[in-house]
């Protein structure tokens, strides 16, 4: 399928001081990722303990969203190694376009879904700089990607406009334990990763949705165990963290928090949350 009515030039960037420290943290990530491309997979199936990527309790509130999406157009935003493209592709039978910042990660989703490519368009772009013409999409898909955005209300903002009237958003990330006010989780990630830019309480994004139009339809939290050893070989040794950076970050838990993640010496729990909502501006 081809995308060229979809694009349009994006729009010049203002302040040249954000410009720049948004441009060093996009490479980041880029590196980030095009370092990972080639495990990435074996490690999101070592975690969720299945090959789709991600355990059932996800994969399946997503692929129940697109019933009936058979021929529609929808946008993945962060579509990487096409973890949730392939079954969407061949479950929904649905067109899709993918954008991603990592060519690495793109060539993973291309070989991985080749026999749809008359119904799956990669696109190598930033997300903060849309290349799409509004009101295109019926649906868009932002797994595991939000927390990369430096402000999660202008990216909604952003694919608002993108979504046709009713058009689906079908929201998955990792989330902060709603009662973590003293931010362990945070901290945690700060330790051993660089490129993120904030994480979110389930709660807090709900109410983002609403307030940039979205009506939510599901909202599902699943928690699962990582083990310290996965976070370092996910995320710690791209930064080259020290293990011990990690452990000594672990031991100066709270009990608070040793009770919210249930810390033990070898892992910790985790919480991802989905949420589906309709465009309703």
């Amino acid at each position: 399928m081809g995308s060229t009515g979809l694009r349009k030039q994006a729009k010049p960037q203002g302040g040249c001081e954000s410009k720049v420290s948004s441009a060093n943290r996009k490479k980041l990530i880029q590196e980030y990722y095009s370092a990972r491309a080639k495990d990435y997979d074996r490690q999101k199936s070592r975690t969720w303990g299945s090959t789709k990527g991600f355990g059932d309790e996800v994969s399946d509130v997503l692929l129940a969203t697109f019933v009936g999406f058979k021929d529609k157009l929808v946008l993945e935003i962060g579509v990487g190694s096409g973890r949730n493209a392939l079954p969407l592709l061949e479950e929904a039978k649905l067109r899709l376009v993918g954008l991603d910042l990592s060519r690495e990660m793109l060539e993973q989703a291309r070989a991985k879904a080749s026999s749809f490519k008359q119904r799956f368009d990669l696109v190598l772009g930033d997300a903060d700089h849309l290349p799409f013409v509004d009101c295109v999409f019926d649906a868009t898909v932002c797994m595991s990607t939000m927390h990369y955005f430096e402000s999660k209300e202008e990216i909604l903002g952003k694919l608002s406009k993108t979504l046709v009237g009713g058009g689906i958003l079908a929201y998955g990330d990792l989330t902060v334990a709603e009662l973590d006010d003293e931010e362990f989780f945070e901290g945690l990630e700060r330790t051993v990763s660089k490129a993120h830019s904030r994480y979110c309480k389930p709660s807090e994004m709900r109410r983002s949705l609403e307030a940039h139009g979205f009506r939510i339809s599901k909202m599902k939290i699943v928690a699962y165990r990582k083990t310290y050893d996965s976070l370092m070989e996910d995320k710690g040794v791209y930064f080259s963290v020290p293990l011990d950076t990690l452990h000594k970050y672990i031991q100066r838990a709270t009990a608070k928090a040793k009770a919210q993640y249930d810390l033990t010496d070898t892992g910790l729990t985790l919480f991802y949350t989905m949420i589906i909502a309709q465009n309703e501006r």
